[in-house]
């Protein structure tokens, strides 16, 4: 179980860019992608990944529900 406070890596792809963005210490996905939806528009999906052991967890595309924490 994680413990819920900055365990999630983000790697995100946007729409005309090459090369994805990765973010290392994220806490709540849902807040991380309206942050997404802000600053960076253009965002397509994003895949989640445990920080701590480098392991994939999921993929959020844009305008899908994107949960708070993943179990």
């Amino acid at each position: 179980m994680l413990k819920k406070k900055n365990d999630y890596t983000v790697i995100v792809f946007l729409e005309n860019e090459t090369k994805p963005k990765k973010w290392l210490y994220v806490n709540k996905l849902n807040g991380f992608s309206m942050f997404l939806s802000k600053n960076h528009p253009t965002w397509e999906y994003m895949n989640v990944y445990n920080r701590r052991s480098g392991l994939f967890m999921k993929q959020f595309r844009k305008g899908v529900f994107v949960p708070a924490f993943i179990e």
